[in-house]
């Protein structure tokens, strides 16, 4: 069985089997066909997933949004040991207990009775 190789010689005389030029062509060619082959295979799926849906809450409504803010802007608690007040939906708020709660109809009233916005309720 004889296996043959064809060979080159370069000004040396020394066998030369390939150049680093078609070395890099070779590696180049490998790396573009394997991503080329990726991206295809990428692509054939790509029309399988389910499509977004994007629904609408009727209940978010601008007039339903405006109830909510002027209702975050009414009643606000603070504590008869303390001169802070904290929207009720604060952590602050939690925190006082129920016979030291003070309940404002509004931050003005809060702030006429000489209590300021805790920094944790903004």
């Amino acid at each position: 069985m004889s296996l043959t190789e064809e060979v080159s010689f370069d000004n040396s005389g020394n066998i030369e089997r390939f150049s680093w030029l078609r070395k890099l062509f070779l590696a180049i060619v490998i790396i573009l066909v394997a991503l080329l082959s990726f991206g295809i295979g990428r692509l054939s799926v790509v029309g399988k997933r389910e499509p977004i849906r994007i629904e609408y809450d009727p209940l978010l409504s601008i007039e339903n949004s405006l109830k909510i803010e002027n209702s975050a802007q009414g009643a606000v608690v603070g504590s008869k040991n303390g001169s802070k007040y904290h929207y009720p939906n604060c952590p602050g708020a939690k925190q006082i207990s129920e016979k030291n709660k003070v309940t404002f109809s509004s931050a003005n009233a809060a702030e006429a009775a000489g209590y300021t916005l805790a920094s944790n309720c903004k």
